[in-house]
């Protein structure tokens, strides 16, 4: 965690009540709107005003907080006239920053778990950014799918809104419904001809990470990408707009994105040769 540090030896214009001058934190914090009434100490007081020379000037406790205070200030020496002024630091996790640094702050406090495998997968260099964000909900399995929704409470009927054969999960949607078997099996047909339709989410993620000389990760990560991206917009677009392409017009937009995407990285490294692979 990040707090600020206040060098002790230094205090002459920090205020009593709101600057983290103890270990405690601000003291208004611990006390309360009450804090002031009961210590006798203005709102408005410097940590100097309640000090002499040699000793702190405090009045007697008279309450389990007080006590708390009285207590903290034994580590913590009065200022004196030969101080300086005060200075702060930012710490994050205990390493002191040249400065307030936003992005060590964040990585301080953020909610952190373990690196998932699929994250290469979803997230890796070149990726379209709507694609990979819908891969992302995707592999979450977030994706407000009929059967989703139905599980939120909606009267809706769960049937497969391009098939209308079985219940709109994300698996029958993205690899068992008739209209993503299809593409699937144009994009075998380029890629990799003896792959079998995919039974599970995790058998699709791994072969994504499969790496050979015709089919290399990222062109199936692309095309992966590029597929689920334009089954989930076609399951919309039928939805929402009544509006219906084959899987054989799906297709074309889909190779037309993977051709657009390859031509644009043609620079990069790994995109360099994946256009000869894709429309041999």
């Amino acid at each position: 965690m990040y707090q600020p540090n206040l060098s002790y030896n230094q205090i002459t214009i920090s205020t009593f009540w709101f600057d983290s001058w103890l270990p405690t934190g601000p003291l208004v914090e611990l006390f309360g709107e009450g804090g002031p009434s009961e210590l006798g100490i203005p709102l408005n007081a410097k940590v100097a005003d309640v000090s002499n020379v040699t000793s702190w000037d405090l009045p007697h406790a008279r309450s389990e907080k007080a006590l708390q205070l009285h207590i903290a200030l034994t580590s913590v020496s009065p200022p004196r006239s030969t101080d300086t002024d005060d200075s702060y630091n930012w710490k994050v996790n205990g390493s002191i920053c040249n400065g307030y640094s936003s992005s060590q702050t964040w990585e301080a406090i953020r909610p952190r778990e373990s690196t998932k495998a699929w994250a290469p997968t979803v997230w890796f260099k070149g990726a379209v950014p709507k694609q990979a964000f819908n891969m992302w909900l995707t592999t979450l399995n977030r994706l407000p799918t009929k059967t989703r929704l139905a599980s939120w409470g909606l009267n809706i009927t769960t049937t497969c809104s391009l098939c209308n054969s079985a219940d709109e999960a994300r698996d029958h949607l993205f690899l068992n419904c008739r209209f993503a078997v299809y593409l699937w099996a144009a994009v075998f047909a380029r890629l990799s001809p003896r792959q079998p339709p995919f039974i599970s989410w995790a058998e699709l993620l791994s072969w994504c990470r499969v790496q050979s000389p015709s089919a290399p990760s990222t062109l199936r990560r692309l095309v992966t990408h590029v597929l689920v991206y334009h089954v989930w917009r076609q399951r919309n677009n039928f939805l929402h707009n009544n509006t219906y392409l084959s899987s054989a017009e799906t297709f074309k937009l889909l190779d037309r994105d993977v051709r657009n995407t390859i031509t644009a990285r043609r620079n990069k490294r790994n995109f360099n040769n994946l256009m000869v692979l894709w429309i041999r």
